[in-house]
């Protein structure tokens, strides 16, 4: 798991209803277009991603059970091996393609592939923090009263 960001959220909705909700949205089989997510849900847990969104981050979530307080999920989102591999290699090709140009004395395409790398991972940036907004966003249709807090490290 790499960029792990960590979360609570606090549900005024029985876990079950919550995780049955989530494996209702998840994609199953061949025809299931209209489905949000892929991954899976047990008893306890989630593991999940976007399903339309091949580099979407996971959103790993485990129900906490705590006396007289309402249902908490310790919620991680997290980018896997293969995604933060695929930038990489991305940002790669054009930072070589950037030196080449700079060797060969072509600065304007120096410029322009620098621009291009800038505008990758400010792209990747966006893409995780709008996947965690549409996450959250659905969490908060199934119960209006839930609560999300940040972990701080």
């Amino acid at each position: 798991m790499f960029f792990k960001s960590k979360y609570i959220i606090e549900f005024s909705k029985p876990k079950e209803e919550i995780l049955d909700d989530i494996d209702k949205n998840l994609y199953k089989k061949f025809f299931d277009w209209n489905k949000r997510f892929a991954g899976k849900v047990s008893d306890n847990s989630f593991d999940v991603k976007f399903f339309q969104d091949k580099m979407s981050p996971y959103f790993e979530g485990k129900f906490v059970g705590k006396e007289n307080k309402p249902e908490s999920v310790e919620l991680t989102v997290y980018s896997d091996a293969f995604s933060i591999l695929g930038s990489i290699f991305e940002i790669m090709i054009f930072l070589g393609f950037a030196i080449a140009f700079f060797l060969q004395e072509n600065y304007l395409w120096t410029i322009d592939m620098v621009i291009i790398y800038i505008l990758i991972v400010l792209s990747h940036r966006f893409r995780i923090n709008n996947a965690k907004d549409n996450f959250f966003e659905y969490l908060e249709k199934l119960d209006t009263f839930s609560k999300i807090v940040p972990v701080k490290k």
